[in-house]
């Protein structure tokens, strides 16, 4: 379960063209409490999210950057489809309590619950997506910043699972729909993970079959 668990990170971490820089500065605490209330808002009415995806891994020993492609598809509460289509292909399903990592021909199934460190993996990932749950004060330390075009929360963990892993998650919303454009992952060790998700369609009719784990 170990190895399991520690793949399916790697699959979290493994996508992004750099997001243009911009300068961001501290939000005022009536700026935090808009921000907290329209993102709780867009989370509850994101029933389904398909988008492309482009992942980068930045390796601190290592000179290269790792790039990647794919396609997410996202089923209100618990329904993810996370497949790499360059430079290889994998594809990361979870469906409940069941999460599915591998191929088509070489796949591992099993229980989330089995694991109490990827349980809370898990919550991670559709939070970063929908936004959903990420003001839990029991396990974030929040911090809001506002740029001209679009805002971004970063999370510091307090629990000590979480903390054994990544040292911040910082998501960037957008000011249209307040949906997450881009994810970026600080593990403990320095190295860096940035998802950004393009070509998003947001509520489009999603077929619970594709989410199918067997």
């Amino acid at each position: 379960m170990k190895k399991i668990s520690i793949l399916a990170i790697s699959i979290f971490f493994v996508l992004t063209k750099m997001a243009p820089a911009q300068v961001y500065r501290p939000a005022s605490p009536e700026q935090q409490k808009e921000l907290v209330q329209n993102i709780a808002a867009a989370s509850k009415q994101m029933k389904t999210l398909r988008c492309d995806f482009v992942q980068k891994k930045t390796i601190t020993i290592l000179a290269d950057e790792m790039l990647s492609e794919g396609t997410l598809l996202f089923k209100q509460a618990d329904k993810l489809c996370w497949e790499y289509t360059k430079p290889y292909q994998y594809r990361f399903m979870l469906n409940g309590d069941k999460v599915m990592v591998g191929t088509e021909n070489t796949k591992n199934i099993f229980d989330v619950n089995s694991s109490k460190v990827f349980n809370e993996i898990s919550k991670v990932i559709v939070s970063s997506i929908n936004g959903s749950g990420i003001f839990d004060e029991d396990k974030f330390t929040a911090n809001f910043k506002v740029g001209a075009q679009d805002f971004q929360v970063t999370l510091t963990p307090k629990q000590r699972d979480l903390r054994q892993m990544f040292s911040s998650i910082t998501l960037t919303f957008n000011r249209k729909d307040y949906s997450v454009d881009s994810v970026e992952l600080v593990e403990i060790t320095d190295d860096r993970m940035l998802i950004l998700m393009k070509n998003k369609r947001i509520n489009q009719e999603i077929g619970d079959e594709i989410f199918d784990i067997r």
